[in-house]
């Protein structure tokens, strides 16, 4: 019997039930997108992704755009807002030069409820081991001390907060959460580290990983932004410590470099001393502040940039960016409608540094904050550095 002829550039399409699958993929897809659209809440003005995007139907059917796995040497991590198409485009182009995309993230109420809306699109990015899930006590935007102690001391809320942050990590297939505690009160110490004690316990079993993000620090203070971070002994329960060593100066204090490298160094040779270098991930700024000069001018009016805005800033508004070698920053003067301004951010010189700082003192990485803000040609050192570090 002869056989049939088939043409090479025609080939039969999927049966009927097949087609029919894809067909209610699609449209779950884009109920996806539009229930995400949505859930917006005030001041995130952006979706992330259009309806239309593939990237929702892999979401729909578990199958991420990136399904590679974190490397055994030095990492890159990053941090993906989802309020800026831009942290998006990174994470779509760029994740294949990072080992870990830490989901910026959900808040708490004072109950234990989560605050924040779907981040079911991530499913679609990247592999279950580089998704991590970010959890911190904000409660509408802020880093709250009242939802923290809820969390902490009151053992009907933890139960319900620990509950939902596994629920939501399961359900977003996560390989591991981040929990980012800021602005804890001091008395909450011992608490903040029991917590921990038990997530890990929980999320384990589970096959899922823990990190915290932790505020820098160069010494074992108790008071203060991260003064209930007992380094120590939470470098020992947790799989990653991404120190987050930047605001040396802030938006509300006095001008100063964001992230000079003396003070860096200093703080990564506390940390190292009490948690175990391959533990640590060093957090890199992608940002500046301008402040006013006459500090008598408050702080409402200091803003912060990504190092891109600040640049083009720096040169529409008449200033001279100068290159600080001791602070491993950019610094430049200029006037605004009649107020002297200041400036301090960093540039990919800096980031070299700090690759260079992370690697010297044998820590497991480095995390970007955030991605979005960086200059699309600094991902070519990136990944070199991260294939083989220092050459």
């Amino acid at each position: 019997m002869t056989q049939p002829v088939v043409r090479p550039d025609y080939a039969p399409g999927p049966p009927r039930r097949t087609r029919r699958r894809w067909l209610t993929a699609i449209a779950l897809a884009a109920t996806l997108g539009i229930t995400a659209l949505g859930s917006y809440e005030v001041g995130q003005k952006f979706a992330p992704a259009n309806i239309w995007d593939p990237l929702w139907l892999r979401a729909y059917l578990g199958r991420p755009a990136d399904q590679g796995v974190p490397g055994n040497g030095f990492w890159v991590a990053g941090y993906y807002v989802d309020y800026d198409a831009g942290s998006l485009e990174v994470v779509k182009t760029r994740s294949n030069h990072m080992d870990q995309v830490v989901v910026f993230g959900y808040g708490f109420d004072e109950q234990g409820n989560l605050q924040g809306k779907e981040q079911q699109i991530v499913r679609g990015l990247v592999g279950k081991s580089k998704r991590m899930i970010l959890f911190g006590n904000l409660t509408d935007g802020g880093f709250n001390q009242e939802t923290a102690h809820a969390i902490l001391t009151n053992p009907a809320v933890q139960d319900r907060a620990v509950r939902n942050l596994i629920a939501k990590a399961q359900e977003l297939e996560a390989g591991g959460v981040q929990i980012d505690f800021e602005n804890i009160a001091g008395g909450d110490r011992d608490a903040y580290t029991a917590f921990l004690k038990r997530l890990k316990a929980e999320l384990q079993p589970l096959g899922m990983t823990l990190s915290i993000a932790a505020a820098a620090k160069t010494s074992d203070t108790r008071t203060g932004w991260g003064g209930a971070t007992d380094y120590a002994a939470i470098g020992q329960i947790v799989d990653q410590v991404y120190i987050m060593a930047y605001d040396e100066h802030w938006r509300g204090g006095e001008p100063g470099p964001v992230a000079s490298l003396n003070w860096v160094e200093r703080v990564v040779r506390y940390a190292t001393g009490v948690i175990p270098a391959q533990k640590i991930v060093l957090g890199v700024p992608f940002y500046g502040y301008e402040w006013a000069v006459d500090t008598r001018e408050g702080t409402a009016n200091n803003r912060a940039y990504s190092f891109t805005r600040l640049d083009r800033r720096v040169a529409e508004l008449g200033g001279a960016a100068k290159w600080d070698p001791v602070a491993g920053e950019n610094v430049a003067t200029y006037a605004v409608d009649g107020s002297q301004r200041i400036a301090w951010w960093p540039d990919e010189r800096s980031l070299e540094a700090k690759l260079k700082l992370a690697y010297q003192y044998n820590l497991k990485g480095i995390a970007l904050w955030r991605l979005g803000f960086e200059d699309d040609q600094w991902w070519n050192r990136l990944g070199a550095f991260r294939l083989e570090p220092m050459k």
